[in-house]
């Protein structure tokens, strides 16, 4: 008995140390968990104990106690695709695209030749000015190409417009220009015929016969514009009303003046009044004016003539001298047609009785032959601006110029001494 209470006292330290160690080892792992873990608040003495020190601080309600539980941070909603295109329908997010993307191709291929871009309805207004004047008058892009995003703040405004950036490479690729501004609006093509006139314009029509060149177009549209005539008519046979150097050189004036585009003769009576005055400017006969400015001349200036173009030609052409339509042509035949017509200097007319039409034609190719069967039928006056120097003629320009500002200077002379 003796020996068994030995052996018990002996086994039962033991035993204990064990567990003891054991218990050691699980509270150091135990508590290896709990070290890296961060509190999310740093709670005051005052918080810690839930007590207040009336005489220094003031009672902090429970409403307004920091919870040392981790603060949750709300998801934001999830935005739907309607949501995200809204947003950038709204924004006029553009798209950003590569040197000879797919997209600047085909629009710009399409819209580079006139028959598609007759067929497609489209234009392209290139510049900054071009664009603005544009949407002044109503007519909105529908979509914009530029280089620099500086150079849209103006058109951010607007909507279902659609903005493409593209490197400069590719906007001088399919420029017109030899220095391009990196900015280039498509448009529907506008009815520029609804143009407005102005209240105080001019009774003064003018007619473009035969303007092939695309700056002289553009110079006769800013003097037509300038002066405030009442309308212009581009026959068939001129250049394209929309050719990219027309708009360069007209700056805008397609928006602010009524336009008559591609009419034929048969047309032009219900354009004009019956009671009008109608005037011929063509330079092809300036070598032939000093014989016919004579006093004979002048006297019959208010005739009419009474000649058949018909006859004319047939008795005068030579053979082998058609054109396409298979009438025949011969520029001796049609300048006896035109001595026909008087003539008189431009300054000793008076425009301001009646309505004033005048027709204008290149300086190289001259009237058309349907322009000489519409003045067979009319009562009409070449009008010839004196020259020197053995100068023969003028640009079509600069000589339209020259006529409706005088017709302009009448008309202020007359109300004045009203």
């Amino acid at each position: 008995m003796v020996f068994l209470s030995i052996l018990r006292n002996t086994v039962r330290p033991l035993r204990s140390a064990e567990t003891f160690k054991t218990v050691d080892i699980n509270i150091s792992r135990t508590y290896a968990r709990w070290v890296s873990r961060r509190p999310v608040a740093v709670l005051n003495e005052d918080e810690l104990y839930e007590c207040s020190d009336t005489t220094t601080k003031e009672t902090i309600p429970e409403t307004t106690k920091i919870s040392s539980r981790r603060i949750r941070k709300k998801k934001p909603p999830v935005e739907t695709k309607t949501t995200v295109q809204a947003e950038q329908t709204k924004k006029n997010v553009f798209t950003n695209l590569k040197e000879n993307d797919k997209i600047v191709t085909s629009l710009m291929t399409k819209l580079k030749a006139r028959k598609k871009r007759e067929k497609d309805n489209e234009i392209i207004l290139e510049g900054q000015r071009l664009i603005t004047d544009a949407i002044k008058a109503g007519v909105m892009p529908t979509a914009i190409l530029f280089t620099d995003p500086s150079d849209i703040k103006a058109f951010k405004s607007l909507e279902n417009v659609t903005f493409y950036k593209v490197p400069y490479k590719t906007v001088q690729l399919w420029s017109s220009l030899t220095h391009s501004p990196g900015l280039l609006g498509i448009f529907k093509t506008p009815d520029v015929q609804n143009n407005a006139s102005d209240d105080n314009a001019l009774p003064l029509t003018i007619i473009c016969d035969n303007i092939r060149e695309p700056g002289n177009l553009g110079s006769i549209m800013r003097a037509a514009a300038a002066v405030g005539c009442e309308k212009l008519i581009i026959m068939k046979g001129c250049v394209d009303l929309w050719d990219p150097k027309v708009l360069r050189s007209a700056a805008g004036t397609h928006f602010q003046l009524p336009i008559h585009a591609f009419p034929t003769w048969d047309d032009i009576p219900s354009l004009i009044s019956e009671d009008c005055n109608i005037f011929v400017t063509d330079s092809n006969f300036g070598d032939v004016f000093m014989e016919t400015y004579s006093p004979a001349i002048i006297e019959s200036s208010l005739g009419i003539f009474d000649i058949d173009p018909e006859n004319l030609t047939s008795k005068y052409t030579m053979n082998n001298n058609t054109d396409e339509t298979g009438l025949m042509r011969d520029k001796d035949a049609i300048k006896k047609f035109m001595l026909k017509i008087p003539i008189m200097p431009y300054y000793s007319l008076d425009y301001t009785r009646k309505e004033s039409v005048i027709i204008l034609s290149g300086e190289t190719q001259g009237l058309s032959f349907d322009s000489y069967k519409f003045l067979n039928k009319q009562k009409s006056i070449r009008i010839n601006i004196p020259l020197m120097k053995g100068v023969d003629s003028l640009n079509a320009g600069v000589a339209l110029g020259i006529v409706i500002f005088e017709i302009k200077r009448q008309f202020l002379k007359k109300q004045s001494q009203l």
